[in-house]
């Protein structure tokens, strides 16, 4: 019994948590417009990391985030590339958006700089996330064929919403973890931002 409301909490908080997401996506001045572009596309691309992270923190912050000369992350898994579709992706980008840079990976090629324990190539786009440094940055969102916002975020959204700054154990170390928190200056930017402990 206690276990059921549990769940049904969770998914309550689940759900208010993408509802909230869609609101302050669709409120950003420019995201829109980079989803749209996004569709066109023959794979599914999807936004994802710092650019999802920081708009949202930025809204809880209550301050502008402003993409200019900002470093955007796009993905895809192709398991057919060779490693160049994503060099067409960011030509294409580069012209829509001159003013962002763009960093476009292909899931499916990781394995060349990150592997897992076995050394197996970093799998669908879920599990790839799932290895990301922080659990506020495994974000990636794409919009569907019918317009609708396709989420994935394999640690659920509660870290990024409730401002939590948590490493993720799975893949990288906590030294490169804390070099993070110092490159990206998250804790002189967010002032909001909870550094976790506990993992």
């Amino acid at each position: 019994m206690k276990n059921d409301e549990q769940l049904r909490k969770r998914n309550r908080r689940e759900k208010h948590d993408l509802k909230q997401l869609k609101t302050i996506i669709s409120q950003h001045a420019v995201i829109p417009k980079i989803l749209s572009s996004l569709k066109q596309f023959s794979i599914p691309l999807y936004l994802a990391a710092g650019v999802i992270r920081n708009t949202v923190w930025a809204h809880l912050h209550d301050i502008e985030y402003d993409l200019n000369r900002t470093e955007i992350d796009v993905i895809f898994y192709d398991s057919h590339d060779d490693g160049s579709f994503y060099q067409d992706i960011e030509n294409v980008l580069s012209k829509i958006f001159p003013h962002i840079k763009w960093d476009v990976t292909n899931q499916a090629l990781v394995h060349q700089w990150y592997k897992t324990d076995r050394g197996e190539s970093i799998a669908p786009l879920f599990y790839a996330l799932s290895l990301w440094p922080e659990t506020a940055t495994a974000v990636a969102i794409r919009l569907t064929e019918n317009n609708k916002l396709e989420c994935i975020a394999p640690f659920g959204l509660s870290d990024l919403f409730e401002l939590k700054l948590r490493w993720n154990s799975k893949l990288v170390s906590y030294e490169v973890f804390q070099h993070r928190i110092s490159s990206k200056k998250f804790l002189e930017k967010w002032y909001l931002l909870k550094l976790i402990k506990d993992t």
